[in-house]
């Protein structure tokens, strides 16, 4: 069960470093400055603008205040946490990079690279994050990870890599690794909405408090009991994912209708051609 030692019943009673984490903020400021000496001449503009989205997140929900909150005192910003370090940065990641990179380094004959490209087959990566993400929402499971530093990060660590290897089959650029057509491809994302489905329903329609990590601890706001507060985060968590995975669709329509245009007019271009040649005189 997670011990909640030297937790304040107010925030200001938090040092500058455990509010806002410098040494998380200089790992952030680094990795933006190595994408852009490395990548900034070799990307486009929506490229550099996920990266920086990417980026910054990652500092807001890891570096910020919202850590603190969310890992001590409110369920609901933890749930949070959760949905935009699996639904959103692994995207945002995943096309902010150049496709150069990912076959450098992806892509090969080594255990490594064999490894990789089991984890991205579409059904696999699909149920191998759903089932870690519902398996971490049980209740027992739950307490055990956030009662242990240790558990904590290995479980976070293997979740986010799994996130990661589902948004794959969607979003990855190298076009060798295709494996989905656009249909399938909106499949994918409403076959993950329905199995992400339990676990956030088990979170808000039930009727007592599920996780002992979060019960008795200070309550910073007194509008909102333990109760309401992990229902909102199933909520949360739930409406995250479905303006993600429509925010995706809309990509994958738009990528579906180019490509089609483009056929269409590559097609219209070759009809002109051969009828230029076949109203050619012979001479």
């Amino acid at each position: 069960m997670m011990k909640h030692h030297h937790v304040h019943t107010d925030l200001s009673h938090y040092s500058f470093f455990e509010l806002y984490h410098p040494e998380v903020f200089l790992l952030v400021l680094i990795a933006g400055v190595f994408y852009f000496k490395k990548f900034g001449k070799s990307t486009t503009m929506l490229q550099k603008i996920c990266i920086l989205a990417a980026l910054l997140l990652i500092y807001a929900i890891k570096g910020s205040p919202i850590s603190i909150i969310g890992h001590h005192y409110l369920f609901s910003v933890h749930m949070v946490q959760m949905a935009i370090l699996y639904l959103m940065i692994p995207p945002l990641v995943i096309i902010g990079i150049p496709a150069a990179f990912w076959k450098k380094y992806l892509f090969g004959e080594t255990i490594y690279h064999k490894v990789f490209a089991a984890l991205t087959k579409p059904l696999i990566a699909l149920i191998l994050f759903n089932t870690l993400f519902s398996f971490y929402h049980l209740p027992m499971i739950f307490d055990a990870v956030t009662g242990s530093m240790t558990l904590h990060y290995i479980y976070h660590t293997i979740l986010f890599l799994t996130a990661f290897t589902m948004w794959w089959p969607v979003l990855t650029p190298v076009d060798s690794d295709d494996q989905l057509s656009d249909l399938k491809r909106v499949g994918y994302i409403f076959g993950n909405g329905v199995l992400m489905t339990p676990a956030c329903a088990l979170i808000m329609f039930a009727d007592s408090q599920l996780y002992a990590a979060y019960e008795g601890v200070p309550q910073l706001f007194g509008y909102m009991t333990p109760l309401e507060d992990q229902h909102v985060g199933g909520v949360m968590m739930k409406i995250i994912q479905e303006v993600v995975y429509a925010f995706v669709l809309g990509l994958i329509f738009y990528r579906w209708v180019k490509k089609e245009r483009q056929k269409d007019k590559e097609d219209l271009e070759s009809i002109k051609r051969s009828q230029l040649v076949i109203q050619q005189p012979i001479k």
